[in-house]
Formats: structure tokens, sequence, C-alpha cells
């Protein structure tokens, strides 16, 4: 009768080669270990911050949301991959739309521009003005 080999425990992490216990490079208090969705967060947020505060009221009944990619296809007005979209909802409630930022599209986008933080600002600001019913240029901060 052959021996089986022991089976593996599901304990505590070896030492693996003396290069000591596995855990994280970076401790997550510092700013290193932010990844570049964290870092997209961040921009996307500083911007609606900065609009909240120059709009005021008029956004309360927005919601806001970040994807790493579209979930589905293109809609045949649509040009090319989607940047950003703005979707109303239809039933009665408190918040009337949501509009949902598309991290790897726009960032794949950005890279061409001259200015990728101004870009994305542009894509921010014509989003909300579509959400508020306005043109962005009546609403832009920066204008």
């Amino acid at each position: 009768m052959s021996q089986l080999p022991p089976m593996r425990g599901h304990g505590k992490r070896r030492d693996r080669h003396g290069r000591g216990l596995r855990g994280p490079v970076i401790p997550g208090a510092l700013p290193a270990a932010r990844t570049r969705a964290d870092k997209f967060d961040d921009l996307i947020g500083y911007d609606l911050a900065t609009y909240r505060a120059h709009l005021g009221a008029k956004m309360k009944h927005l919601d806001f949301g970040v994807l790493d990619v579209p979930e589905y296809d293109p809609a045949p007005w649509e040009d090319g991959v989607p940047l950003a979209r703005y979707i109303p909802f239809e039933r009665p409630a408190k918040i009337t739309g949501r509009i949902v930022f598309y991290r790897m599209p726009i960032l794949a986008a950005a890279s061409r521009a001259g200015d990728p933080r101004l870009f994305i600002h542009d894509i921010v600001t014509g989003q909300l003005a579509s959400a508020l019913g306005r043109h962005p240029e009546d609403i832009d901060y920066l204008r």
C-alpha cells in the first residue's frame, strides 16, 4: 500500500525561501498603496464636489458612479465606446437619474488629449449639463 502525501494545511503562511512572512509590500496608509482606480475616483470625486459647491441643490437629485468599462454595447446614437452615460430614472423617486463614468475608456481617450485633467473635467461638465438640461458653458466653473 502506497503512502499518500500529507494534506496541506490552511494555517499560517510559511516563510518561503527565508524571505519572511508574506504580506503587503506597502502599508495601506501610504499614498503609494492607492491604485489607479482609486486615483481616478478621487479625480472624478473632486470635480463633482467642486460642482456641488458651485451648483448647490441642483445636484441633490443625481447619483454618480464609476465602472471600469461599459456593461453593454453602445447605443445606436453613441459614436464608438461611450466615456460616460446619463441614465434617467422614470419612476418617481428622490433620485432622478444617475451619471456613470467609465474609467478605462476615459483614461484611454485622456492619454491622447493635451491636458488629461481638463479632458476629464469636460466629460464631467458635459454629463452634468445633460442631466440638468443646461448648456455646458452655463455651468462650467472654469469659464
